[in-house]
């Protein structure tokens, strides 16, 4: 099958663009024998998609239920079943269990952020994957998009004291500073925390 996302029917209807998370992309070798993941604060699916077109049953959680519509229409486009779940991040309670949970750009209040990690190590199988790229407070000064409200961007020292107390080996766990081409929002260079977590049993 074509891979969806290199399609151009709707470029112009989704924000971010349909390419996956490059921070994704570059460790899918982590995920060759996952069977099932979440992708949280999915939006309009483009790592819900890649991941669906590599032979896995994916869920995608969102507050937009305009995102959620384009992701299914997107899957359905590329006949690929997604289930999505349309609710706050907040509200989700963790019902089955997942080989790997992917996350990029959902912005939490700080109040929420430890639930974050909490919530997705707890969704987790026993030696499945946290994979994560969130704006550090840094991206502040920078201009190639995310919020302009410091509290809702992350720091990585937070993260660490939030993982450290969390059963998982750390992978990786930096700030770097990339060059992002993510649709029409997500442009130039960026500040950013990459994530990988292990649980642990």
């Amino acid at each position: 099958m074509q891979a969806f996302w290199n399609a151009k029917f709707y470029t112009k209807d989704f924000i971010y663009g349909e390419a996956p998370n490059n921070f994704v992309k570059e460790n899918i070798e982590l995920l060759v024998n996952t069977k099932k993941v979440m992708c949280l604060g999915e939006g309009e699916g483009r790592n819900a998609i890649y991941l669906a077109d590599k032979g896995m049953e994916v869920e995608a959680l969102d507050i937009s239920d305009v995102a959620l519509k384009k992701l299914r229409r997107r899957a359905k486009e590329s006949y690929l079943f997604i289930k999505t779940r349309h609710t706050l991040f907040e509200y989700w309670q963790p019902d089955t269990h997942y080989d790997a949970v992917v996350c990029t750009y959902l912005h939490l209040p700080k109040h929420n952020q430890k639930m974050l990690f909490e919530k997705a190590l707890m969704a987790l199988n026993t030696n499945g994957y946290f994979i994560a790229e969130l704006f550090s407070e840094s991206q502040i000064h920078f201009s190639s998009g995310g919020p302009k409200n410091i509290a809702l961007l992350y720091d990585l020292n937070d993260i660490l004291d939030i993982v450290k107390t969390l059963p998982c080996k750390i992978i990786k766990l930096a700030q770097e500073v990339i060059v992002l081409n993510e649709g029409d929002k997500h442009v130039g260079r960026a500040s950013v925390i990459r994530i990988i977590l292990q649980k642990l049993a």
